[in-house]
């Protein structure tokens, strides 16, 4: 009995691989509007001690070919202690029309400090659309062209992918595996947007409709959970039923950001990433576990092959499956958006998601984490 349903899992689980490539090609047939918006936009950043990254965001972002009437940019400097107040002021008295920026100094009971941030720059921001990036990314001066090609009178959100900035020296095993794993999660987004169930987004290299926004009820409801400015927002503008989500796969809509310091920076990171998981929507939320479940049944096997070798076999059957449905997938995005080079790191990848995953949702969801400096629970 056991031997039957976990077959029929692993089949499940290749079904589901099949429906993620028929996403990915969804997104590269797709047409896009002929009659384009080019509505203002307002670039919204919310930093905390990035000194030393704003002067390259801030270039970039002055860079961009979008008309210069349409877009402005505004950082909320979010309680930092080094330079950022000075570097912000730099740039906004050099360019008055182009940078404003707003300091706060303690954010408000029972929010997010990040979503606080953003609140207090949306407050400020008079752009019909709102781009929403951070201090340590970098893109192409077509990033905000390239993300309003998307924008339509039924377009609510748009969403691009984002990676891990090139190294120096390039990408070793451990940083190349760390880089094909954080890419991952952008594929299967835009494999799930492509499929019209919108489940994950980053926060790095989005845009939303304001009216599409307010329409959703903002940050109402999970402003409280540390995480989750992105897939929150996300999941409600899709369940409003009134507005369309779209992934930009073009090129130039790609986002740079930087990669983890350390392995203990990148294991915060994945637990902050899965704190805000039991908060989802109910259809968003039975999907992950499912996954879930599945991703869990493999090592339980394993271990209990030590009893029985035929359980063995029966995890080694699962990894199996897992590894050759998710190469395919992977393949295919990673061939979409230009960096097939990555998928030299799959094995790496291969590895290490399993253990991640469930180590991550369980610590994430159960604990606490580090981030900006600051020890959070999942929730304020």
């Amino acid at each position: 009995m056991i031997s039957l349903l976990f077959y029929l899992a692993c089949a499940g689980y290749i079904l589901l691989d099949l429906q993620l490539l028929r996403g990915l090609f969804k997104l590269k047939k797709r047409n896009r509007p002929e009659n384009r918006e080019t509505p203002t936009i307002t670039v919204l950043i919310a930093a905390r001690n990035e000194e030393r990254n704003l002067p390259h965001v801030l270039d970039v972002l002055l860079a961009q070919d979008y008309p210069v009437e349409k877009f402005n940019v505004i950082v909320v400097n979010d309680r930092s202690n080094d330079g950022t107040e000075n570097v912000l002021r730099s740039y906004s008295e050099r360019n008055p029309d182009k940078i404003r920026f707003m300091t706060i100094t303690e954010v408000s009971p029972g929010m997010s400090p990040k979503k606080h941030a953003l609140m207090r720059g949306l407050e400020q921001a008079q752009g019909e659309w709102i781009a929403v990036t951070d201090a340590d990314c970098t893109m192409g001066p077509r990033w905000l062209s390239s993300l309003s090609h998307e924008f339509n009178t039924d377009t609510g959100m748009v969403l691009g992918l984002t990676a891990y900035a090139e190294l120096k020296n390039g990408f070793g095993w451990g940083t190349g595996t760390q880089a094909l794993e954080f890419i991952s999660y952008g594929i299967v987004s835009a494999s799930l947007v492509g499929l019209g169930f919108p489940v994950i987004a980053n926060a790095n290299n989005l845009a939303y409709r304001r009216k599409a926004f307010e329409d959703a009820g903002g940050f109402r409801g999970h402003g409280n959970v540390v995480s989750g400015d992105d897939d929150f927002i996300l999941q409600a503008i899709h369940a409003t039923g009134q507005w369309t989500t779209k992934f930009c796969s073009t090129p130039e809509s790609l986002v740079r950001t930087a990669a983890p310091e350390s392995w203990a920076h990148f294991w915060e990171q994945r637990k902050r990433w899965a704190s805000k998981c039991l908060y989802y929507r109910l259809p968003q939320k039975l999907f992950l576990a499912i996954v879930f479940a599945f991703y869990a049944a493999i090592p339980l096997l394993l271990l209990a092959g030590i009893i029985c070798p035929w359980y063995a076999w029966l995890g080694i059957c699962g990894f199996a499956v897992k590894t050759v449905s998710d190469f395919a997938v992977m393949r295919s995005g990673l061939r979409g958006f230009g960096l097939s080079s990555l998928l030299r790191w799959f094995p790496g990848t291969a590895l290490l998601h399993i253990p991640l995953i469930l180590a991550a949702v369980v610590a994430g969801t159960t604990g606490g984490f580090t981030w900006k400096g600051q020890r959070l629970s999942k929730r304020v």
